[in-house]
């Protein structure tokens, strides 16, 4: 049975809980007054490797609420997380948005805590992160906090559900924040086709409803209809947020005896209503209004796409048995004899995925199959169905295979039990949610999708509901414009749904097979060899153990986490690469050609647990590659030799060609604060060329052209790598060896001294700040941007530190001035920003109410209030952030990639700073309230002379009008600004 059932039957009450030991209880403990009974997990499975040293324990409290803890001694932070289990389906019909609106309100203050902010400004300041999401039948909310500050945090989150004062004074604020947060949506097409999907079902079925909220759902519409949005959120807060309707998730390095105490001691206070959890089984398509339907609709962005979606049993009564997993796996291969390679054979397609859809929930899944379409595929609809529904007829012949299974399951448990390690407040959030749904002795393998059991019976009652009949297919392409008349009235897509023509229909019906579909083959990149290495002493940090005049070899063996993976970070320095636009064109051009011509072998190495990724740089072109190290070696050897001995095909080169140019149009609707971000790089790098200038390349680049580049391109050539994890730097310094062989062979000679690649930064002027206005790319959004840009100087420890520890403390300030009591907008942030090896401050805001030039004098208020907090801060507050800040960058890591990923910067950038966490924290200590103050006066007072300040404005059309350009010199022309600008000296 699901472990939502057994949830409810064993829901409190008095008679129950008094008597005999129910089953599944192993125990009955009192703590202050509260019975709590612990549950039985000696049949739960768990990871083998990454969590052997952790210890669990389930309890059900007095009241219903059931809590999964886990003891790790190991950790350094320590998390939480509550699941209720009702989510939007459950808004009034009247009031859509209203429980979305009700996790907003939650984090105002409680009666324990009244002042305003006070959970987020705890857990901000005591290294930690919270949020939350509502989605189709769960609120979830969630943090993490450093470990010694873990009882006072876990005190203001039980509030939530204990007594929060839910304050009408916060009503207004907190809808405009919901607007905000839906206004920043309107233009995705993610967003617009998931609300379009749920549009197209019975108008009075809960899955129609819009979830998100506005302005006009929870203020204008509630107040015409006489309705007190704030009355009816304390009715649905207090209806809803039963204590057997939730799911609590702990990850604490406390013993789970102290773990149990703090949980029981604040938990068992929440009240129950002892209510079942909505459930809505009716079917939310009527059977001719709402399949075999064929709706066209108009994207957002210059982009065609082809998404089928089928209404299937529902996954989680079967999750044992992943029917949505292995269909997906097939469906979604990219392999010979697979869709997608049929697709791309025919020039008709780029992608394409397959699996559960987003809109899915308990009592109906919903399995989605999405292609992305060529120009060329746009004008192939029906015969891209078709190919769609030949595949599934030769999945009912050739029948459910269970070696596929088994294959299946194999890999998910190699990957299970091998599993890197994840953040705590990640973990939490995945376990309370899962809860509410897999039996506990499945938990944790069900929330990481691996199979249990074959049935074939679950899997082809899947397959057999994906029918002509019961398909619902979405065809977006810019060419419907004009051509429907439809409008969806949240996100108002225009779209027309029409009944699958007949002849259509028919001719899928009887499609029958098409000879180039077949099943994989079975996957020979599957690990066999989990063997470990033995590190040698004394490797704490990456050794340099090969220097050549072509390559640069770098290796550290996993000391750490005692993992079978490995990683290897490959970069070839290549002068030609991005010497112009063009060149940087071509060889951006080739990494998606090189990636494509491989497909077919690589992605059964990505299915097995491998991973790698080709891009391009301002250097030449970057290679990861990582997974399990017993292949790791053998899959990058192929890329290589696949790379240097690369021919390209015309018709591929005209296909990528045609998506490279729509990714770079489609950049103009990207978010504001996305592209603010964007223009401040151009601003701010010494050599960047513009998204208009490789739009110009791409619109007059032949293949004759692209050929003659790739001659060139390897000519020189220089490699800096890095080997990490389970490998011997004997097989690292031998495949560096080879790699060296494998260039020689091509042609290749090394790159010349004064070739080296030179990253600089522009220095911003001092004293008086500079701004620059850009219209946003999409004229129909409307919010608009900024960017705020504090240069504060070249990386050193002292500096670095000092910056550190103002942002943890002015992003908190910032969030609460500026978007809670100014309302700024949805988007608020302040965070410490790279550039190279320079440091910088960004307050990055969007808006939809304010004008950027507006934006900008609330930062540069906030800035004097934050001021006049640095002048008052309590010697022992100012401790206490110190302490915070120092735990968190002593934080531990928490597997291979993170490690490489920090190894790796410090190798690119050349800066070799491998103890810079230490080093930094020696420094911290140091730094004194006086100098934090000088810090802030020196950097970010109006009028500083050493102040250099950036703000890069994004402004809509669409947003209130400005007269004033604000204060600072304007930027005209960003070319000539950057002439007359200085850069750093870097290393």
């Amino acid at each position: 049975r699901r472990y939502s059932e057994q949830a409810s039957e064993m829901a409190p009450n008095a008679e129950g809980l008094s008597g005999a030991m129910e089953e599944g209880v192993v125990d009955v403990r009192e703590v202050e007054g509260a019975k709590c009974f612990v549950l039985d997990t000696e049949s739960m499975v768990r990871p083998r490797h990454v969590e052997k040293d952790v210890q669990y324990r389930i309890l059900r409290l007095e009241n219903g609420l059931e809590a999964f803890l886990m003891s790790d001694p190991e950790t350094d932070k320590s998390a939480a997380a509550v699941d209720v289990r009702v989510g939007y389906l459950s808004d009034p019909q009247d009031l859509p948005g209203l429980a979305h609106f009700t996790e907003h309100m939650l984090f105002y203050s409680s009666e324990k805590y009244p002042k305003e902010d006070e959970y987020s400004k705890f857990i901000s300041e005591h290294g930690g992160f919270c949020n939350a999401f509502t989605s189709a039948e769960d609120t979830n909310y969630h943090f993490d906090v450093n470990s010694g500050d873990f009882a006072e945090a876990l005190d203001r989150f039980a509030q939530f559900f204990v007594a929060p004062l839910i304050s009408k004074d916060g009503v207004g604020r907190e809808i405009n924040a919901v607007n905000s947060e839906n206004s920043k949506n309107l233009n995705s097409d993610v967003w617009r086709n998931m609300q379009l999907w749920r549009h197209l079902s019975k108008p009075d079925h809960a899955f129609h409803k819009f979830g998100t909220g506005s302005i006009d759902t929870l203020s204008r519409m509630p107040k015409e209809k006489g309705k007190d949005t704030h009355e009816e959120m304390l009715s649905f807060y207090s209806g809803n947020y039963s204590a057997n309707l939730m799911k609590l998730a702990v990850y604490s390095r406390l013993p789970l005896d102290e773990i149990e105490h703090l949980v029981a001691s604040k938990f068992s206070k929440v009240k129950t209503l002892n209510k079942a959890a909505d459930v809505f089984p009716e079917d939310p398509f009527h059977p001719t209004d709402h399949q075999r339907l064929m709706v066209r609709a108009v994207p957002i962005r210059n982009v065609h796409a082809l998404d089928l979606q089928f209404l299937i049993p529902p996954e989680d009564e079967v999750y044992r048995y992943t029917p949505c997993h292995y269909l997906s796996h097939l469906i979604g291969h990219e392999g010979e004899g697979s869709i997608l390679k049929l697709l791309k054979d025919l020039k008709w397609a780029t992608s394409l995925s397959a699996g559960p859809s987003p809109e899915s929930y308990s009592s109906h899944s919903l399995f989605l199959i999405s292609i992305e379409l060529t120009d060329e595929g746009n004008d192939h609809v029906e015969e891209c169905c078709k190919i769609v529904f030949q595949y599934l007829e030769l999945l009912r012949r050739e029948g459910i295979q269970e070696w596929i299974f088994e294959e299946l399951k194999n890999v998910g448990e190699t990957k299970f039990h091998f599993r890197d390690k994840q953040s705590a407040g990640y973990y939490v959030r995945e376990i309370c949610s899962g809860m509410q749904v897999y039996d506990r002795s499945d938990l944790l393998l069900a929330i990481h999708q691996v199979p249990r059991e074959f049935r074939e019976d679950a899997i082809r009652a899947a397959l057999d509901v994906m029918t002509v009949d019961r398909a619902r297919v979405l065809w977006l392409s810019p060419a419907h414009k004009g051509k429907v008349s439809g409008v969806e009235p949240w996100y108002k897509t225009e779209y027309e749904a029409e009944p699958m023509s007949e002849a259509l229909a028919g001719e899928l019906r009887s499609c029958g097979l098409n000879e180039r579909l077949r099943l994989p083959a079975r996957n020979q990149f599957i690990p066999t060899n989990f063997d470990l290495v033995e590190p040698e002493e004394g490797f704490d940090r990456p050794r340099m153990v090969r220097k050549t005049e072509s390559s640069e070899v770098w290796y550290k063996p996993d000391t750490r986490f005692k993992t079978p993976k490995g990683q290897v970070y490959l970069s070839l320095v290549m002068p030609e690469s991005y010497a112009t636009p063009e060149a940087a064109v071509c060889t951006n051009l080739l990494t998606k050609l090189l990636v494509d011509s491989m497909n077919e072998v690589t992605y059964y190495a990505e299915v097995a647990g491998l991973a790698y990724a080709v891009q391009s740089t301002t250097t030449g072109m970057q290679l990861i590659f990582s997974g399990y190290s017993h292949k790791l070696l053998v899959l990058a050897e192929e890329v290589l030799r696949r790379l240097l001995a690369y021919e390209p095909n015309e018709e591929r080169f005209g296909v990528l060609k045609e998506q490279m140019q729509k990714d770079f149009e489609n950049t103009k609707f990207d978010q504001p604060y996305q592209q603010a971000i964007y223009h401040t790089s151009i601003l701010c790098l010494q050599k960047k060329w513009h998204i208009e200038e490789y739009l110009d390349v791409l619109s007059r680049l032949s293949f004759a052209e692209f050929q003659e580049f790739l001659g060139r391109l390897m000519r020189r050539v220089s490699t800096q790598s890095m080997f990490l994890g389970n490998l011997t730097e004997a097989q690292c310094v031998g495949f560096s060896e080879k790699l060296e062989d494998i260039f020689a062979e091509a042609g290749s000679r090394p790159t010349f001294g004064s070739q080296a690649p030179e990253k600089r930064v522009m220095e911003l002027p001092a004293g008086a700040g500079r701004s620059y206005s850009r219209p946003v790319g999409n004229e129909d959004e409307e919010n608009g941007a900024v960017n705020i840009v504090f240069q504060i100087g070249l990386d050193s420890p002292k500096r670095n530190v000092t910056l550190q520890l103002w942002v943890q403390i002015a992003e908190r300030a910032a969030f609460h001035s500026l978007r809670s009591v100014e309302q700024i907008g949805y988007i608020v942030c302040v965070m410490g920003w790279d550039s190279h090896q320079v440091k910088n401050v960004y307050f990055i805001l969007q808006s939809s109410t304010h004008h950027p030039v507006a934006i900008d004098a609330s930062v540069e208020k906030f800035l004097v209030e934050f001021e006049k907090r640095l002048a008052e801060m309590p010697d022992q507050e100012f401790a206490d952030q110190k302490q915070s800040l120092k735990q968190s960058k002593l934080e531990k890591l928490k597997n291979l990639a993170q490690e490489g990923k920090r190894h790796w910067k410090e190798i690119e950038e050349g800066t070799l700073s491998f103890r810079r966490q230490e080093v930094e924290v020696e420094e911290l200590e140091g730094v004194t309230l006086a100098e934090l103050r000088e810090f802030h006066v020196r950097h970010f007072e109006r009028g500083s002379k050493e102040r250099r300040k950036l703000s890069v404005r994004i402004i809509s059309g669409k947003t209130p009008k400005r007269e004033d350009a604000g204060e600072g010199e304007r930027i005209e022309d960003v070319y000539k600004f950057k002439r007359g600008l200085q850069t750093y000296s870097l290393i």
